[in-house]
């Protein structure tokens, strides 16, 4: 599985662990397993499309602003996805992101929505490079 949720380390807070062969497949899965906590992406039509640009010094701070990003959307667009496609790159000390997700208005009326995700933590968190591709620990506060 690409991502999994970890057991449960506070009572307001989810953990996952995101994993991908390359950097790009890291950052879709960790996209998919924060929108997992918010709805069931079975249900999640894929009817309208949002892009996303962001660079950032760090592949760290780039994953952390493109999550953040991603509840930003939810809070302001009222929009959840259930699919991504990232290309994520690195040029002159800054790594950049260019996304493409696709999904729909959220429907309170919906049963599919879970969690309403209220911000990505910094306890825990972390990207690295290992032997079969890339690694993330993300917490976030529900």
């Amino acid at each position: 599985m690409p991502y999994k949720f970890l057991p449960d380390i506070a009572l307001a807070d989810i953990a996952f662990e995101a994993r991908g062969r390359t950097v790009n497949e890291l950052f879709e899965q960790a996209a998919l397993a924060l929108s997992d906590i918010m709805a069931d992406l079975k249900k999640v039509k894929k009817t309208r499309k949002k892009k996303i640009m962001l660079s950032a010094d760090g592949i760290d701070t780039l994953l952390y602003d493109f999550l953040s990003e991603l509840l930003y959307i939810k809070d302001v667009d009222s929009l959840t996805f259930s699919a991504c496609t990232a290309k994520v790159t690195k040029g002159k000390g800054k790594w950049t992101l260019a996304a493409v997700l696709e999904g729909e208005k959220i429907d309170l009326k919906k049963a599919h929505m879970r969690n309403d995700v209220k911000a990505i933590t910094m306890h825990m968190f972390e990207v690295v490079k290992v032997a079969r591709g890339w690694k993330a620990v993300v917490v976030v506060d529900i």
